[in-house]
Formats: structure tokens, sequence, C-alpha cells
């Protein structure tokens, strides 16, 4: 619709700001969840810029963190966090590639961490605290 192109034409006046904020919220989330051994975060390979539109937090297998547990933490909070992406081949119009086990395994143990653009830093650190007691 003529409205929804409007926002999206003021939000491209804005993109470089966007971008900039995201990029300042993973890289505090890195800072702050560095030191949790199994844990990584979106990774930014040499010759890239990574665009930060969702900072997500994946736990190694080992670790035992699951989704439902990372949900349930952040929801005792009162934190909304969104689950990670199912792999496309997982839909009913593809057929399943069990062979694909990264793919696979990495939504039951992975979260997308909270990214509003205007979240204050104590926010962050919030949900920082929640993901350092899960590891604790």
């Amino acid at each position: 619709s003529n409205i929804q192109a409007a926002v999206g034409c003021a939000q491209m006046e804005r993109i470089e700001e966007l971008v900039d904020r995201k990029r300042e919220i993973l890289a505090t989330y890195k800072a702050q969840l560095s030191g949790l051994a199994g844990v990584s975060m979106n990774p930014e390979p040499e010759g890239t810029t990574n665009g930060a539109w969702m900072p997500t937090v994946v736990f190694a297998p080992e670790t035992g963190v699951t989704r439902e547990l990372l949900q349930t933490a952040f929801a005792a909070e009162n934190i909304d966090a969104r689950v990670f992406f199912w792999p496309l081949s997982s839909a009913s119009f593809f057929y399943p590639v069990s062979q694909n086990m990264q793919a696979w395994s990495i939504p039951g143990r992975a979260i997308n961490l909270p990214s509003y653009h205007d979240m204050p830093e104590y926010c962050l650190g919030r949900v920082c605290e929640v993901l350092v007691r899960l590891r604790g």
C-alpha cells in the first residue's frame, strides 16, 4: 500500500543510522557474553559486514541449553526473545534433508535476542544476565 511504501521510504532515509545501532547492539551482546564457554553468536567473516538484523546466541550441544529452557528463562524475566528459524528444508513443500545435521540442530539450542534499535543499555545487560545465569 502507499502507507507501507511511505514507511519503507522513511526507513531507507535512515538506514545507516539503524544498521549502525543494530551493529552496536550486537557488539554489546558479544562483548558481554564473550567469556561464556559453549556460546557463539553471529559470525562476521573477513570481507563481510554483518547487518546485525537479529543477534542470535547459539549454545553448543554439550551445554544442555535448549530453546525451551531459553524461552522459559526469558519469559520469567518478562523479556521477549524469538526462536531461531528452522531450516527451509523442514517446510512441507521441500524434501527434508536429514544429512544437514547442523541446520536441524541449531534451532533447538539457539535464540534470537531482543535488538530494538532504541533499547537502552541496561536492557541489553538484563538479557545478558539471563544467559550468564543459564551457563553459571
